[in-house]
């Protein structure tokens, strides 16, 4: 925990005003509102944020909002209960979805959001009924092209375009995958309307006529957002990671174990950032990503 408030100052005095704890599941941490709380105290920091399996999210708000949390991100790839038990291996999206709830009861709108990772063949019918999520909750639902790492299996048959899942929400066409019902619930097409980015936004924005929430598309693999990109990863064992798809990393961890001063480190930092690949990783794109299949997993590398 100290380590992670040295981080945090260092990386505030230099700029940065969000910081979000992702994982593995940051909720497993005994400490984290004590973590969280010491982030929240810095002066130049206006957002604290996690990212979560929404599980045991529900009795832990209560700690995590007066320690100072003002996002909550929930990752949730189906809304089926037998799908959800096959890929988490436990039951529980009763559980999930009430935390989305819950959350959304005690932050502000547009605080709370749901990633929801699209693959051809296993979430692509439930597109419009995670749009239907945001029709009552204020709830941001954000559909996250599949990238590849390390041990996901990623292949192209089944990846799913943000130009396919716009599609399938919009219009019974359906390109070219006629056969696939894009609602379990057999909802409709929606209307949607663009909304405006922000500047650093790694989200493509639009909104369902009359939803409370948004609707947003991470488009990283047919629409990179790379030149305008400026988050930075440090990973659960203190690796700097300037890109999510380069396999590049200093570890600050060992220099501050071995006496590097915030100075030392700030120098680190920068040297990093200098070296960073003008796109995805200096890949090129999605099939680079996969033939160079030297990143960590995703799950190793925090979400």
């Amino acid at each position: 925990a100290n380590e992670v408030e040295r981080i945090v100052k260092l990386f505030a005095n230099g700029g940065v005003d969000k910081v979000r704890l992702t994982g593995g599941e940051p909720l497993l941490r005994k400490d984290l509102p004590e973590i969280i709380s010491s982030i929240a105290a810095q002066p130049t920091i206006s957002s604290v944020g996690i990212t979560t399996n929404g599980i045991t999210l529900s009795r832990h708000l209560p700690s995590l909002v007066n320690a100072g949390m003002t996002h909550a991100n929930i990752s949730l790839d189906t809304l089926d209960a037998s799908k959800f038990e096959e890929i988490t291996r436990r039951k529980g999206l009763h559980k999930v979805l009430k935390a989305i709830e819950d959350a959304c009861a005690v932050l502000p709108q547009g605080h709370v959001k749901i990633n929801c990772v699209v693959m051809k063949g296993f979430n692509d019918n439930e597109l419009r009924d995670f749009v239907d999520l945001s029709k009552d909750l204020p709830v941001d639902v954000r559909f996250i092209e599949w990238m590849p790492f390390n041990d996901n299996g990623w292949n192209n048959d089944r990846f799913l375009s943000y130009a396919s899942m716009m599609d399938r929400i919009i219009s019974d066409g359906n390109g070219d995958d006629k056969d696939i019902v894009p609602s379990m619930k057999g909802l409709g097409p929606f209307d949607l309307e663009r909304l405006v980015d922000g500047e650093n936004d790694t989200t493509k924005w639009w909104q369902a006529a009359g939803h409370k929430g948004r609707l947003g598309f991470i488009t990283s693999m047919t629409e990179h957002f790379c030149g305008t990109c400026n988050r930075v990863r440090i990973t659960a064992d203190g690796q700097l990671k300037v890109c999510l798809f380069g396999s590049a990393e200093v570890s600050l961890r060992d220099a501050m174990r071995e006496g590097a001063s915030d100075t030392d480190l700030g120098l680190i930092v920068r040297a990093a950032l200098q070296k960073k690949k003008f796109a995805l990783g200096g890949h090129g794109n999605a099939e680079g990503i996969k033939k160079a299949n030297n990143n960590r997993p995703m799950t190793l590398i925090g979400g």
